[in-house]
Order: C-alpha cells, then sequence, then structure tokens
C-alpha cells in the first residue's frame, strides 16, 4: 500500500489499540539511523513514545489510541524517505523547514546545531530565515499550521517504565531464574508441592520489588511542575499571551525580567540584556546578551551572547528574541538526546549476584553429579539417582536469596525516603554505599543557585556583614534602587541580584515598602550599553533626591562626597583608590560587586551628578550550609570528591576551597580546553589526578563520567540543571536535587534529594555500605547453610542404601532455615564507624573467594554434627522415619544457631555477649525454630516429609548436635583460631 509516492511500512501487530510494531528494513544493522528516527519521530503528534531497534529492523509506537494506523504508518514512511534524501540537501523546501534535523550528531557524533547557525546570522538574515515580520510577527493562521506540522512546544519527558514492565523487571535476576528453573524440575518430577512453595517465594520477592519501586516512581514524578507557562508574543501586529506550548518557530517573543526562556530564540533587540543559563551551561552569573554582536559558526554555546535558550532564565533588563527552535528541537533536548543514548550500568549488587548465582549452579550441578555418581556405584538404580539429584539440585538453590536482597534494598529505600532520598530502583540503594567517586555539579548542588550579599564596605569600612548603624544608609539605597517586591514577607521578582540586596536590606531590619511608601519613585533610568548603572529619583519632604547603583567605576566617576563613619566629605583621589582597591579584593573572591551613592538633592530634568558615595556591596552564589561537612564525611569515607562545572576556572577553585575538597591541600583546577581532545583512556588518568574540572560542557561531563567508569570505579554524579542530565543518566548513580533541580535532571537521576539538603547524602551512602555488609553476611549464612545439606546428601549417599533425607524434608529445611533468618541478617543496623572505612574494592565479589575457605569448613561442621545424629538413629532404628527425623531436627537447627555467629565475618570480632542484641534476627530464630519443630507435632506435616516423631532421648542428641557449630565458632574466638592464616580481613564496618 503507498501514499502517494512512499511506501507504508508493513504491519507485524496491531492489535493493541495505540501500539503498533513496524517493519522497517531500512534501519537494520543501522544504529545511527535508528536514533535519528526516534529523535524524529517523538515529535509528531500524538506519539508518545517510540523505540527503534537495528537489530530487527522493527519500530514500535506507543500513540493515542484514536489515531489512525495508517496516519503512523504515513508518518513512519515520510520520516525514512526524509532522512533517505538528507544528504541530497534541502533544496525547494521551506527556510523554517530546513531547520529541522533528523540527527542531532554530526558525523563525528557530536550534537549538532538544527538547519542554520542562528547565533552567526545578522537579525535581517534570521528574520528571513525564519519567514516571519519582525514588526508584526506571525499571522495567526501561519501559526497555527506551523504548529501542527512542528507539534507543540514541550520538552520530552523521560516515560516511566509501566506497571507490567516495572512486575516484569523484578523476575530477570539470575538468582530468581534458577528459582524459577528449580520449580520446572519440581513440577517435571512430580514435586507439586515442593514447586507451589519456591514459586510463593518467588511472586511475593516480586510483588515487594514491584510495589517498592513504583511508589518511589511516583513519589519522584510528583515532583515535576506540570503547569504551562504563559509566553507574550507578537501576532498580527499585536501582542498577546498564549501558553508556552503553542509558542511555534518564527514567532516573535518579548523578554523581560524574571521570564523563564521557552525556547531558543534569536535576539532581535537587548536592553541591558543579562540571561541566567546555569540550567544549560552551569555558568552560576548571569551572561551579558547583545543582538548585534557578530560569532562565528564554530562559537561555543557559553560564548553565543546573540541567541537566548529555553529552560534560562531572564536576570535583568528587556529584549526581544525570533524563536528559532521548540520543543524537541531546542538545546534543552539535546542534551536530552544525550540523556537518553547514555546507558547506566548495572547496580554493583546486581552484578555480583548475578556472578554468584552462576557460581552456585555451576557447583549444584557439580555436586548433583558427584551424587548421582555415588548413588549409582552404590547400587541404587539410575532412575530413582536421576529423580534425587534433581531434587538435591532444588534443594541447592537458597530460597532466601532473592528474597533476602529484595527485601534489604526495600527497606534501606523506605529509610532514605523518609529521610528526603528518593530512589527509583532497589538497586541504586546498595551502590549508594558502592561509591568510589562522587562528581559533584558546583551550581544549584554545591551552591545554592541564587545570590546572596556575603561581604559589604560602608563608605570606605569593610564592615562585618552583621546589623549595624553602618549600614543603614546603604541598606536604604538599595532598598529604593530595586526593582524586585516583597511576596509573603520574602523577595520575589526581577532578578536574582535585586532580590539578593533586598535581602540585605531586610537583614538590616529596614522595611523596603515602607521606605518606598514614604519616598515614592518619580523617574528611572535602566542600566544601558554604555551606562552601567541604573539611577532611582525618589520623592522627598524638601523635594527629590537620587540613587546609583552599578559598576564601582561608573558609580564614582559621578561622586563628589564619600560618606566616611557617617560623616559626608568630599571625595579625595586616595578615596577612589581606596575604593577601587576594596572593590578588586571583593571581585576576587570572586563574587559580582556593586557600588552604591546617594545625592540629597536632585533634578528630574537631568541625569544624576555630584553624588555621595555610601558603600560597596559584594554578592556570590552562596554554598550550601551542608557542603562542608558533606565533603569532610566523603574524603573521611575513602571517596573521591570531584568538582565538575561549567564555571570560570577561578570561581570553581575558590568554592572548591571554601568546601575543603581538597582537605586544605593545594587544588588542582583543569579547564576544558586543555582535555577536550583527550582519549577516553588519558582522561581517566587525568580525573583521578583532579580536583576541578572548569568551563565543562555537558558532553564533557559525560565523557569525564565514563572516564572515570572505565578506570573501574564505582561513580555518583549530581546536579540539577539541563545541562547535568547526560551525565546524571550515565552515572551509577544519578543524583538530582528535588527542590532546585530541573525536570530533566529529576527525570533521568535514580535518586532524587527532595528538599536539596545535601547532609543526607552521607546517610545514605552509609546505609548502602549496611546493605551490602548485612547483604553479604546473609549470602554467606545461605551458602554455607545450603552446601551443608549438599554434604550431608552426598555423604548419606555413600554411606548406605534407603537413607537419603526426602525432597519435601531438604525444601522445608530450606525454607524455614534461609528465609526469615537470611532476612535477620540483613536488616541489622549500620555498625558505628561504617563511614570511617574505604569503599570495597572495584568489581569485588559480594562473597570473597577467600571467604569460601572458611565457609567451607564451617558447612563441614555443620553436616558432620548433622550426621553424627544420623548414624546415632541409624544405630537405634536403622533407614527410615525416625533417623530422619533426627537428621532434619539436627541439620535445621544446627544451621538456626550458626546463624547466631554471622553477625560477623571474622569470628575473632564476635562478643558473645552481644549475640541476642539484634532483635530483628532474635524474633526471626524464634519462629524459624518453631517452624522446624512444627512437623513433629503436625501428622500431616510429618507424613509430606517423611519422618516420625522422636523420643525425649532423639531430641537431646540432635540438639546436642545442632549446637556443635556454633561451639566451634565460639572457640575459635576465645583461643583466636585462625584456620586459613591471611583468609580472614577487616571487612568494612567491622571495627
Amino acid at each position: 500500500m503507498t501514499s502517494g509516492a512512499i511506501s507504508l511500512p508493513q504491519i507485524r501487530h496491531s492489535a493493541v489499540p495505540g501500539r503498533l510494531r513496524l517493519m522497517v528494513p531500512e534501519i537494520i544493522d543501522r544504529p545511527e539511523h535508528a536514533a535519528a528516527l526516534e529523535h524524529v519521530l517523538s515529535a509528531a503528534p500524538g506519539i508518545r513514545r517510540i523505540k527503534a531497534r537495528s537489530v530487527t529492523g522493527s519500530i514500535i509506537l506507543d500513540a493515542d489510541p484514536v489515531m489512525d494506523i495508517d496516519t503512523l504508518r504515513s508518518a513512519v514512511a515520510r520520516a525514512v524517505s526524509d532522512q533517505k534524501s538528507h544528504n541530497s540537501g534541502a533544496a525547494g523546501k521551506p527556510r523554517y523547514a530546513q531547520a529541522r534535523r533528523s540527527d542531532p550528531r554530526d558525523n563525528n557524533g557530536r550534537l549538532a546545531p538544527d538547519g542554520p547557525v542562528w547565533h552567526a546570522l545578522s537579525v535581517d538574515e534570521a528574520i528571513a530565515g525564519t519567514e516571519t515580520q519582525a514588526a508584526h510577527g506571525l499571522t495567526r493562521e501561519e501559526a497555527d499550521r506551523r504548529l501542527r506540522s512542528h507539534g507543540p512546544n514541550v520538552l520530552p519527558h523521560e516515560s516511566s517504565p509501566t506497571n507490567l514492565e516495572l512486575l516484569l523487571k523484578q523476575f530477570q535476576g539470575l538468582p530468581v531464574m534458577m528459582l524459577v528453573g528449580s520449580s520446572v524440575v519440581s513440577l517435571a518430577t512430580g514435586g507439586i508441592a515442593d514447586a507451589v512453595a519456591t514459586l510463593s517465594v518467588v511472586a511475593a520477592n516480586g510483588v515487594l520489588g514491584f510495589v517498592t519501586e513504583g511508589q518511589a516512581e511516583r513519589t519522584i514524578h510528583a515532583l515535576t511542575d506540570q503547569s504551562d507557562q504563559q509566553v507574550h508574543v507578537l501576532r498580527g501586529g499585536r501582542t498577546v499571551s498564549i501558553p508556552a506550548s503553542q509558542l511555534v518557530f518564527g514567532d516573535i517573543l518579548t523578554l523581560k525580567a524574571g521570564v523563564r526562556v521557552p525556547a531558543d530564540g534569536r535576539l532581535l533587540a537587548a536592553e541591558d540584556l543579562m540571561v541566567d543559563e546555569s540550567a544549560l551551561t552551569g555558568e552560576s552569573m548571569p551572561v551579558a546578551k547583545s543582538d548585534a554582536v557578530k560569532l562565528s559558526a564554530e562559537t561555543p554555546i557559553v560564548e553565543r551572547k546573540t541567541m537566548v535558550y529555553a529552560g534560562t532564565i531572564i536576570a535583568e533588563g528587556t529584549g526581544q528574541a525570533v524563536v528559532v527552535a521548540t520543543g524537541r528541537r531546542t538545546e534543552a533536548a539535546k542534551l536530552q538526546y544525550l540523556s537518553d543514548t547514555a546507558e547506566r550500568p548495572k547496580a554493583p549488587v546486581e552484578a555480583e549476584l548475578d556472578r554468584l548465582g552462576s557460581r552456585l549452579a555451576m557447583a549444584s550441578l557439580a555436586a548433583c553429579g558427584v551424587f548421582a555418581g555415588v548413588g549409582i556405584l552404590r547400587g541404587y538404580s539410575l532412575a530413582v539417582m536421576l529423580k534425587d539429584a534433581l531434587a538435591l539440585a532444588v534443594a541447592a538453590v537458597p530460597e532466601g536469596l532473592p528474597m533476602v536482597a529484595t527485601s534489604t534494598l526495600s527497606v534501606g529505600l523506605r529509610k532514605m525516603e523518609r529521610k528526603g532520598i528518593l530512589i527509583r530502583q532497589l538497586s541504586a540503594v546498595e551502590s549508594m554505599g558502592a561509591l568510589q567517586v562522587l562528581c559533584l555539579d558546583k551550581t544549584g548542588t554545591l551552591t545554592q543557585n541564587r545570590m546572596a550579599v556575603v561581604e559589604a564596605v560602608a563608605g570606605l569600612s569593610h564592615v562585618p556583614l552583621e546589623r549595624t548603624a553602618a549600614f543603614t544608609v546603604l541598606a536604604e539605597v538599595a532598598a529604593l534602587n530595586n526593582d524586585s517586591q516583597l511576596e509573603n514577607g520574602r523577595p520575589a521578582g526581577s532578578s536574582q541580584t535585586e532580590q539578593a540586596l533586598l535581602d540585605f536590606v531586610l537583614s538590616q531590619g529596614i522595611d523596603p515598602e515602607d521606605l518606598r511608601a514614604r519616598h515614592s519613585r518619580l523617574k528611572t533610568l535602566d542600566r544601558k550599553a554604555g551606562q552601567p548603572f541604573m539611577g532611582t529619583c525618589h520623592q522627598s519632604k524638601t523635594g527629590s533626591f537620587w540613587t546609583l547603583k552599578g559598576s564601582p567605576e561608573a558609580v564614582l566617576r559621578r561622586c563628589s562626597h564619600v560618606l566616611d563613619d557617617g560623616q559626608t566629605r568630599p571625595l579625595t583621589e586616595e578615596d577612589r583608590n581606596r575604593v577601587m582597591a576594596l572593590n578588586d579584593d571583593l571581585a576576587g573572591r570572586p563574587s559580582r560587586v556593586l557600588a552604591f551613592a546617594r545625592a540629597e538633592t536632585g533634578d528630574l530634568s537631568g541625569d544624576p551628578g555630584n553624588m555621595t558615595f555610601t558603600g560597596l556591596l559584594a554578592m556570590v552564589d552562596p554554598v550550601r550550609p551542608s557542603a562542608a561537612t558533606l565533603i569532610a564525611r566523603i574524603r573521611q569515607a575513602g571517596i573521591q570528591p570531584v568538582l565538575i562545572t561549567g564555571d570560570q576556572a577561578p570561581t570553581a577553585a575558590a568554592v572548591a576551597r571554601e568546601v575543603g575538597l581538597t582537605g586544605g591541600g593545594p587544588v588542582r583546577v583543569i579547564d576544558s580546553t586543555e582535555f577536550a581532545h583527550l582519549p577516553p583512556e588519558l582522561l581517566a588518568g587525568l580525573a583521578r589526578e583532579t580536583h576541578v574540572f572548569a568551563r565543562v560542557a555537558s558532553h564533557q561531563k559525560l565523557a569525564i563520567v565514563k572516564a572515570l567508569q572505565a578506570s573501574g570505579r564505582v561513580v555518583a554524579m549530581t546536579g540539577d540543571g539541563v545541562n547535568d542530565a547526560p551525565a546524571l543518566a550515565a552515572a551509577d548513580v544519578g543524583i538530582a536535587m528535588g527542590e532546585s533541580g530541573t525536570e530533566l535532571a529529576r527525570d533521568v537521576a535514580n535518586v532524587v534529594i527532595r528538599d536539596d539538603n545535601l547532609a543526607t547524602l552521607v546517610e545514605a551512602i552509609a546505609e548502602g555500605r549496611a546493605i551490602h555488609r548485612n547483604i553479604r553476611r546473609s549470602l554467606e549464612y545461605l551458602v554455607t547453610t545450603n552446601m551443608s545439606e549438599i554434604a550431608v546428601s552426598i555423604l548419606e549417599a555413600l554411606h548406605g542404601p534407603g537413607e537419603l533425607e526426602t525432597p519435601m524434608e531438604l525444601l522445608w529445611i530450606n525454607l524455614v532455615t534461609d528465609v526469615l533468618p537470611g532476612l535477620g541478617l540483613a536488616l541489622a543496623e549500620p555498625d558505628p564507624d561504617i563511614m570511617e572505612q574505604p569503599p570495597r574494592e572495584a568489581g569485588e565479589n559480594i562473597i570473597p573467594a577467600r571467604d569460601f575457605k572458611r565457609m567451607a569448613t564451617d558447612s563441614g561442621v555443620i553436616a558432620a554434627s548433622a550426621m553424627a545424629a544420623h548414624l546415632v538413629g541409624l544405630a537405634r532404628y536403622g533407614p527410615g522415619p525416625e533417623t530422619r527425623g533426627m537428621t532434619f531436627l539436627a541439620l535445621s537447627q544446627a544451621q538456626l544457631l550458626y546463624t547466631l555467629v554471622c553477625q560477623r565475618t571474622d569470628p575473632r570480632k564476635l562478643k558473645p555477649g552481644a549475640l541476642l542484641e539484634n532483635r530483628t534476627l532474635d524474633l526471626a530464630l524464634l519462629v524459624s525454630s518453631a517452624l522446624g519443630a512444627l512437623p513433629f507435632f503436625s501428622p500431616g506435616l510429618r507424613r509430606l516429609l517423611g519422618i516420625a516423631p522422636l523420643a525425649k532421648g532423639d531430641v537431646a542428641v540432635a540438639l546436642s548436635a545442632a549446637a556443635v557449630p556454633l561451639a566451634s565458632v565460639l572457640v575459635r574466638r576465645s583461643l583466636k583460631i585462625e584456620l586459613f592464616p591471611g583468609v580472614i580481613v577487616k571487612e568494612v564496618g567491622n571495627a
């Protein structure tokens, strides 16, 4: 079927309304074409999600269910056709259509500009290129047509997983698959009860993970502001207010202080325009903009003075811009493209559990082979031994393995949520504890992403920043010469600079509203090119007076007097030099410095002159109060902090020193120009020795994170801006700010700090370390006890016919001794000194090879104790239910008692008096012990397990044998016996 001359793609699946799978042979083995097709079609109206697979040549579309299938097929066909003709030029197309680009990357894999290089065009060229009129804007009809063609001006959201995807994810781990496999084996051999019990554990584990992760996803999504801001545009010669989502290519946009830029635009006019681009570039100070500057096509985004970009904020001044990119074609959307293509590594605990699962599977198969071989040599029939070997394989898989990991991570996630840290995936909880490098964004993460007055000069004196009469005149000038207003008692509106000045006024106990009411403003001189100051004329009882605020040089030129120690006197040349010296000192922090002046009389018809200099105020983006404490504790924990910022090197170095990034040592700073072309392996080496990366673009942040990961390190990245998103998406742990962070940063991160309180990061890392330590101890217990069951089965097969334990007996032991005791170990509280230990080595197995020797010894002792009871039973009753009952009781209770000594990996660190301090474990052991004894009081369970009631003497023998493993470990502790010299080492957090 065709639409015009374009062939429609073949339908592979369309049964579900709104979901369509199509065949597109053109993308087979061409991942770059698939990615480009995703980028283009994601902007098409009605398409919610799209996935293009180059391996199979298929496209999966999630669209509005009311959309016609052929309409969707036509959209795909047109996109494929456009992609084919992309290299043949854009001749004949409207100029505005040339601005669309199917693949946002250039031939070197870097994000490329869409169509014309707008920042390098003149105003007239930009107007012509967008086919609009500067004086009238677009007509309503043309704007509607472009809206239908380009789609709404909306940034794509990181799609949340569906409930089905989230549920299926819980069953993907190797340990879970091993349990499912063992259930299949049980069903195949007639063990229906075995299969039901095992699958029940798997189902409970999956539901727990699904509920926990689903709630975290909903909580993070609730932080997103869904409102659509109103913007002012020129339509048909009139200024109208429209929702930002309806903005289109070619609209003439009006800009003023406090407005969030809704789309990318080329400036047509700029009056003292300053833009806060921290969310896009990381540059903390507002950037001056101009419509008349000539720029080359290669000018980096941080230096494009002729452009404004979506997501940035107008800090000061006014302007007008023509919209050159909306929605998915903006620079912010390109950063999201980088975020979408960045792949987060598998969490350490997931990789370690998969490795452990593989080793257990191989060991179980080997043990079953040995068991079957021994049995056949002893004269058992082949059919009987194969069935028993399969049953042993089922028993060899620790049923508690996935439940322990999921439950422990779930509890950790809940703890973190109560402390204000929202975690998307369970595995990310443990990843926090594995961190070796913490990459910190400066603006909005270490700093507060707002301006604040930090130092002040009253007249000619540098005065400590506190409430004092020396600042009264200075504060009054700052209040009057200010466009910010009070809302609910706090500064709002205008720029961050104006708000910071009003905060200073309030700190001096001055009511700005009352002051402004007494001295109403009569005239304003706005800042503009060639006039780097703002002047305001106010009414007074005797007439009027002027105030002045601006650059120290400009203000001083208009001053003839100075306020010195509360007295006004003539301003000397020496005074001017002193003021400039004070300015240089403050600016060297670095900080933004403004000078203030006042004239007692003023003429409305003229400019301010003959002013009295009143002082200087220095402002910075202040460091968060918790930042220095965070860095100190991070360094104490052996984690390397690295500062990555878009700011200039001096600013970044100053912040690094203030937060103690190097612990008082020299700060090694490197500018992005020095490593821009380094290969990843050299960049990784450089990153290990560098404290601060300055003037870093988004793709460079991503490169730094990937380079550190390539060197085998577990890396976290913190950030709040759009420019941080790619690195947040690629890091092992991406940590976004919940309160001040951008929507994109929160979308791609797997950890969100709800209230931006960095201090909780330390608690999250401590919790992650404790979780890993507890999971490790639980797994060591589970593997040790399951090894003892295998050993008992092989020894029974070697000893004689008819002595084997029944499959249900082994399964009951597993269920009783695995799940609850494993959870009791896994839910222990963190050790007090856990943050004083270095992080574990990258790639270290969750159970190191050296520990398997000790575990083999302990499992051997447990097996030997159970076999002792078994032999006593044989001597008294011969093979049969009574003997199996004694073996069952001895083996199950020995494993439960052994749990107490698993609270420490190194037996020398055990404290006998503290064995019962873990109340969760104590309760788990009481319940498990009761479940272990239950079959002896239930005839139905006894028949199911194949055991018989025991006499008091038999119980005494079995329990005495069960106490031997516990006693063995305690004796080794008291005698400080090291069975394998060099094997037992200090574990993280175990002082």
